[in-house]
């Protein structure tokens, strides 16, 4: 089956079992800051098909859509709609993007498949919160 919605996780910190975390998850993609590319050279990649896309400062500002924490789900209702079906998320939010687990609520109330492992992905947002504090 292929993913009717694919998400790009931005990953925001150069840690290892972090982006090891990711992967497991099955997200269509995982972007990467140039500076995180030679850990994600060391990343085991024999369990998933997720792709690493490496940004560019200049890439990471275009492909951002802000979407505010009142009016979230009626831009990406709209964008939807539109038939957008590649979105760039973080977890939580960081670093101005769409946070991935309101992206997942809206997904999982659509019913639209993602190839998301939502054990693997509450494992990876552990990970990611414990990094943030």
């Amino acid at each position: 089956m292929t993913q009717e919605i694919q998400i790009i996780e931005y990953a925001f910190t150069a840690n290892k079992d972090y982006l090891q975390s990711l992967l497991a998850v099955g997200f269509y993609a995982i972007a990467v800051q140039e500076d995180i590319q030679q850990i994600s050279n060391q990343l085991d990649f024999s369990n998933t098909q997720t792709k690493i896309i490496r940004l560019k400062e200049d890439d990471e500002i275009a492909i951002k859509k802000l979407y505010t924490e009142k009016d979230w789900y009626s831009s990406l209702q709209t964008d939807y709609e539109a038939g957008k079906r590649q979105f760039y998320s973080a977890i939580r939010g960081i670093g101005g993007y769409l946070p991935t687990e309101k992206l997942l609520t809206y997904c999982q109330a659509k019913h639209l498949f993602t190839g998301v492992n939502l054990l693997a992905f509450e494992s990876a947002y552990n990970v990611a919160l414990a990094l943030s504090r």
